[in-house]
């Protein structure tokens, strides 16, 4: 599929390969070092091989596409339009390359900070690149993005906290004394919603959270190996949000690095 306005992201959306080529999503991969090797995260990266090295504890940081990755892409995008949406420029350098890498292809090039990251950032991709595929101008495109990089929203959990809080990613948090903390994250900031002892306490946090919220809804369900509780959680899902569009998305190691194993969540927010 194709249309005037292209639309290009980064690997730390976390949108499915298949649903990008749906809606002609362009991606470019971010690199992750783990224990001193540089794993590009693009479709041939073996991810279970990065999360067991996670999982020993290696060492692991990530790093922007270079300028010229981002000035590569735009130039296969031919000559029309390009809207860019990317993680937020507080998460990582990716919205300065991108950026750079528009002056050098010297394509006409709007770029979108979402303000967020991970597949909060992926829904404003996806928003964007599915209303270029029906059609929408370069003002449309960037409206759509922006809609819901205003309202998108995750609840999820963090397995090692002290990776997170090292990266800088997250602050600590005086539930973490009386249990794991799951955590709300939105375009206000990231707040505690309770304290648990057990990924299917967290799960149950979720669900009914995602109850609460008006639909209709766009949502995701991803995780970090966290084990059989996500395949339950997107059943729950699914039977308790009617009508809901559920999307499954794995969390990537540009996420996992610094999130760690074992990370899940829902991300939502509702559809037009």
């Amino acid at each position: 599929m194709s249309s005037a306005v292209r639309v290009v992201t980064d690997s730390n959306t976390m949108v499915p390969a298949s649903l990008a080529a749906e809606v002609d999503l362009v991606v470019v991969p971010l690199t992750v070092t783990i224990g001193g090797d540089e794993l590009v995260e693009n479709g041939t990266l073996d991810v279970a091989a990065a999360y067991g090295r996670l999982r020993r504890g290696e060492p692991a940081t990530t790093s922007a596409p270079a300028p010229g990755a981002f000035a590569a892409a735009y130039a296969a995008c031919g000559d029309g339009p390009i809207v860019s949406v990317h993680i937020g420029a507080a998460y990582s350098g990716t919205i300065n390359a991108a950026q750079l890498g528009a002056t050098v292809s010297g394509a006409d090039v709007r770029i979108v900070d979402s303000g967020t990251a991970s597949f909060l950032a992926g829904c404003c991709a996806l928003a964007a690149a599915e209303t270029a595929c029906a059609g929408g101008d370069v003002d449309a495109v960037v409206a759509a993005a922006e809609h819901v990089a205003a309202e998108v929203a995750s609840v999820f959990t963090i397995a090692e906290l002290d990776r997170a809080a090292a990266g800088g990613r997250l602050g600590r948090h005086d539930e973490q004394a009386d249990g794991t903390p799951v955590l709300h994250m939105s375009a206000a900031g990231i707040v505690p919603l309770a304290a648990v002892h057990s990924a299917d306490e967290a799960a149950d946090v979720m669900l009914a959270h995602l109850s609460s919220v008006e639909g209709p809804l766009r949502i995701g369900v991803g995780d970090a190996d966290a084990g059989p509780v996500v395949d339950d959680l997107e059943a729950r899902v699914r039977a308790t949000c009617g009508g809901a569009e559920v999307i499954r998305y794995v969390v990537g190691p540009s996420v996992a690095a610094h999130a760690g194993m074992g990370t899940f969540g829902v991300v939502y927010h509702r559809r037009r």
